[in-house]
C-alpha cells in the first residue's frame, strides 16, 4: 500500500517538523482525508527502524480499523484492548485509551506515540498516557482541533501541521461534495442549559423528540433521496429509538447503534445499513468520529450542537467517495446556520476558540424558499431552479471627498517585513492566494 502523493507530502512535513526540533506536533486532516493510513505510514517506517510505536483509539471500531490498515502496510502488532490476549514482544500496539491508562505500568517505553482524534487529549486518561513516557514523541491527528469548551490544544502539542482542505479534497475527487437541505423547521432551544461546552443531552432530546420534527425528517428523507443509506444522528438512546421506530412505521428499515450496545452489535447494524438490509441507521454519539462507513450516503442531522468539531464530524461520516454516490445532508436543527459547510475555509490555530467573537453575518451560502437547498450564492437555485428576485438598487449618497493617490506596494517589497507565518497569511488573505503559497514561501523564508 502506498500513500496518496498529499499524504507523502504531509508525511514529509510532520518529519521534517519533528527533526527541526517539535517533538509533539498535532496533525490537522480533514474526516475522509486518510489520517489512519497515513499515521500507519509512520508507524510502519518507525519501527522499521527498530523503534517502538503506541498508537491510541478511543473506540474498538478504531482498533479494528487501525489493525486493518496496518495490515495493509504489512506492519506486525499487537492489541492492547479488553478481552483480546496482549502481545508485549510486538514493536508497534494499537491500544484502547480506557485499557492502556489501566496497564501503563506494563507497557513497555515507546519511542512514538500516535493519537488519534487528539482532541480528546485533554482527557485525564490521555494526560496519563503521554505522562507515563516524557522521553517519547507525541504526534496528533484530528480532523478537527478544537475543544467544546472553545479552550486550544496548545497544552499538549507545540505545532500545527495542515493538511490539505475539504474543498481541495472535494475538487480532486478525494471526498464527495454533498447537496445541502435546512427543512424549515423551527426548534426552539430556549432554555436549554449547557454541560461539557454542550447543550445538555437530556433536555435536548426532549425538545428534539417531537412528532412533527421526527416526521418531518422521515418526509424529507422520502422527499429528496429515498431508498438512500443514511446515518441519523439523535441525541440520546430514546431519541434515537423514536427516530428510528418512526421511519420503520413508514416502511423504511431502520437499526439503532449506540455505545451500550456490545461491538459485535454495533458491527452487525452498520453491515446491515453496508449492504442495504437497513437504510436508515439512528446514532448517538458513537459514529460521530473515525468511523469509515463510505456506505452512507446521508447525514439527517436532528442533535442541535455548539461544537463545530462535532458538527464537521457528522457531516464527515457521508463524504467519503463510492461509485455513484451523491452526499446529501438534512439540517433539521440549525447547525448549518450555525457552523457552515464543510467545504468552508477555516483558521485552525492552537489557540483555541474565542466564543464571544462575533460571528460573521453570511456564512457563505443561500437557501432556496422553494426546495430548501443550501448552496453557493447564484441567481438560480442550482437543485430546482428557482430564479431568486432581483433586489432593487439603494439610493446611493454622495459625500464631498478628495481623492488620494492608491499604490500598491509589490509582494516582493512587502515580503522584506515579513517576521512570521502569520504575517504571510494576512499577505494571502488581502492578495487572495490560496493556501499553499503561504506554506511554500514560509518554506522558501524558512519560518
Amino acid at each position: 500500500m502506498k500513500l496518496r502523493p498529499y499524504q507523502q507530502d504531509l508525511f514529509d512535513r510532520i518529519r521534517s517538523t519533528i527533526n527541526g526540533g517539535i517533538r509533539n506536533p498535532i496533525v490537522v486532516s480533514p474526516t475522509g482525508s486518510g489520517k489512519t493510513a497515513t499515521f500507519s505510514y509512520i508507524a510502519h517506517r518507525t519501527s522499521q527502524a527498530g523503534n517502538r510505536v503506541l498508537i491510541l483509539v478511543h473506540r474498538s471500531e478504531l482498533v479494528t480499523q487501525t489493525s486493518e490498515t496496518l495490515r495493509k502496510f504489512e506492519v506486525d502488532h499487537g492489541i492492547i484492548q479488553a478481552g483480546i490476549k496482549p502481545d508485549p514482544a510486538k514493536l508497534v500496539q494499537v491500544a484502547m485509551v480506557q485499557t492502556i491508562s489501566r496497564r501503563i505500568v506494563s507497557t513497555s517505553p515507546p519511542s512514538l506515540i500516535i493519537t488519534d482524534e487528539c482532541h480528546h487529549s485533554a482527557a485525564n486518561q490521555y494526560k496519563a498516557i503521554l505522562t507515563a513516557f516524557p522521553d517519547a514523541v507525541s504526534i496528533g491527528f484530528t480532523a478537527t482541533p478544537v475543544r467544546l469548551d472553545g479552550k486550544g490544544l496548545s497544552d499538549y502539542f507545540g505545532q500545527i501541521i495542515i493538511g490539505q482542505t475539504v474543498e481541495w479534497l472535494m475538487e480532486n475527487g478525494f471526498l464527495v461534495r454533498p447537496k445541502y437541505y435546512a427543512p424549515p423547521v423551527q426548534v426552539v432551544l430556549d432554555g436549554i442549559k449547557k454541560r461539557a461546552g454542550d447543550y445538555a443531552q437530556d433536555q435536548l432530546a426532549a425538545a428534539m423528540d417531537k412528532p412533527f420534527v421526527t416526521g418531518d425528517a422521515v418526509a424529507h428523507y422520502k422527499r429528496i433521496c429515498p431508498d438512500s443509506r443514511a446515518v441519523a444522528f439523535c441525541c440520546n438512546i430514546s431519541h434515537a429509538e423514536h427516530v428510528a421506530t418512526e421511519f420503520e412505521s413508514n416502511g423504511i428499515p431502520s437499526g439503532v447503534i449506540h455505545g451500550q450496545l456490545k461491538p459485535d452489535e454495533r458491527k452487525k447494524i452498520v453491515e446491515d445499513l453496508t449492504s442495504g438490509a437497513i437504510k436508515v441507521m439512528t446514532s448517538v454519539d458513537v459514529v460521530s468520529e473515525g468511523f469509515d462507513l463510505p456506505s452512507a450516503e446521508v447525514a439527517i442531522l436532528l442533535r442541535p450542537t455548539t461544537s463545530l468539531g462535532l458538527h464537521l464530524q457528522q457531516i464527515g461520516r457521508v463524504l467519503r467517495p463510492s461509485e455513484g454516490k451523491q452526499a446529501v445532508v438534512l439540517d433539521h436543527v440549525g447547525n448549518l446556520s450555525r457552523h457552515g459547510l464543510a467545504e468552508d475555509d477555516r483558521e485552525w490555530s492552537l489557540d483555541g476558540i474565542d466564543k464571544k467573537a462575533k460571528k460573521s453575518e453570511s456564512l457563505g451560502f443561500k437557501q432556496c424558499k422553494q426546495c430548501f437547498c443550501l448552496h453557493k450564492p447564484a441567481p438560480v437555485c442550482p437543485e430546482c431552479d428557482y430564479v431568486y428576485p432581483v433586489a432593487k438598487p439603494r439610493e446611493m449618497t454622495y459625500i464631498e471627498a478628495n481623492l488620494e493617490e492608491f499604490t500598491r506596494k509589490p509582494v516582493s517589497e512587502i515580503l522584506k517585513h515579513v517576521k512570521t507565518r502569520e504575517d504571510l497569511k494576512l499577505i494571502a488573505k488581502s492578495k487572495g492566494y490560496k493556501s499553499g503559497w503561504v506554506y511554500y514561501t514560509a518554506k522558501d523564508m524558512r519560518l
